[in-house]
């Protein structure tokens, strides 16, 4: 009988040890001046931290290791620092953070199939976030940032990451990495308005569309896929300086542009096997420069007032082209080369309509 009891402690203290283990809970709230928490929570399943701060200088910082981690940072006004770093399977963490100096930063790491999420939503005034998410696949990111000097940084590496991204009113940057199978939406609204992009899709494509609005408006964007995977890339500009810088090489193409008002210039290097553009550019500075080689080329550009010009350089097999402009300055130039011999597909047209206009079409082998 003596045994059997011991036997039986035995079994509900290892069970009592193991619930521990696997489910650990923090949650703290502070409300005054010079908040600080801080939560390690070191092994285990499903461990979950929650903090929450009103008031003053606001700093908190949460450490997990396991799988299927939460972590979740409330902050609201002035110094709002939130620090949150993840080692698991199955990693998610937000952040929310309303006033003053709103920084924001991220880090999740473990190798599986099993991605991360992060969730950032800073209001009012500097909105620094920063997100890094390596080796898990299926990772994803959602930042929103209103007012002030809004910056974005993301890393994201493994396969079919996903980032969504908005920014309004202000600084608004936006510096974003990311690697395999990746979609990105980020949408800018409101003075400096800048996108540093790369996505490198290798076997698995990419796709990303950015939007801006108003003032600086300057897009440097970087897509690459290997031969066949699929890529595509989006990009809209309206009012004010309006930069683009386009990179995009990917197996079958694709990448679309429209830019609005003032300085419009854009720029491309464009190449994959099924290459397409299509294009827009309506009023003011319009300047349009594309480099466009391999395989299925086509094109198609219409810009529509003030200082219009257009270089296009076709270097591929399937050629095609269509340049239309409309007012003021007009000057097209579309060169066309076929570089196979055993495939010859050159067409070529170039209308425009009021002031400037010339145009000159250069096609050979």
């Amino acid at each position: 009988m003596l045994k059997t009891k011991t036997l039986l402690a035995g079994a509900i203290s290892l069970l009592i040890a193991n619930q521990a283990a696997a489910l650990n809970e923090a949650q703290q709230d502070q409300t005054g001046t010079d908040n600080y928490a801080d939560v390690v929570q070191q092994t285990g399943t499903d461990n979950d931290s929650s903090q929450i701060q009103d008031g003053d200088a606001n700093v908190a910082y949460t450490l997990q290791n396991g799988s299927e981690l939460t972590a979740s940072s409330e902050q609201r006004g002035a110094g709002n620092i939130s620090t949150i770093e993840q080692d698991g399977l199955g990693s998610q963490a937000n952040v929310s953070q309303d006033g003053s100096y709103n920084l924001a930063t991220v880090y999740q790491e473990a190798y599986g199939e099993v991605g991360h999420t992060a969730t950032i939503s800073q209001i009012g005034r500097q909105n620094l976030a920063y997100v890094e998410q390596i080796d898990g696949a299926v990772s994803v990111a959602d930042i929103y940032q209103n007012g002030e000097g809004n910056s974005v940084d993301v890393t994201q590496q493994m396969t079919a990451n996903h980032l969504s991204a908005e920014q309004t009113g202000n600084g608004n940057t936006a510096l974003v990495e990311q690697f395999g199978n990746t979609t990105a939406y980020i949408s800018q609204t409101g003075n400096a308005n800048a996108i540093d992009f790369r996505q490198d899709g290798a076997f698995s494509g990419a796709y990303a569309s950015i939007s801006q609005d108003g003032t600086g408006n300057e897009v440097n964007l970087s897509q690459q896929a290997s031969r066949y995977s699929a890529g595509d890339v989006r990009l809209v500009q309206i009012g004010a300086d309006n930069t683009a810088d386009v990179s995009e090489s990917s197996g079958f193409g694709s990448f679309s542009f429209t830019q609005d008002g003032t300085g419009n210039e854009l720029t491309a290097q464009h190449g994959g096997r099924s290459t397409t553009v299509e294009g827009t550019s309506t009023g003011d500075f319009n300047r349009v420069d594309i480099r466009q080689n391999s395989d299925g080329s086509s094109l198609t550009i219409a810009q529509n007032g003030t200082r219009n010009e257009i270089d296009v350089d076709q270097t591929g097999y399937y050629g095609v082209g269509d340049i239309q402009q409309t007012g003021t300055e007009n000057y097209a130039s579309l060169v066309q080369i076929g570089n196979s011999s055993s495939i010859t597909q050159e067409t070529a047209l170039i209308m425009q309509n009021g002031t400037g206009n010339s145009a000159f079409v250069t096609q050979g082998q």
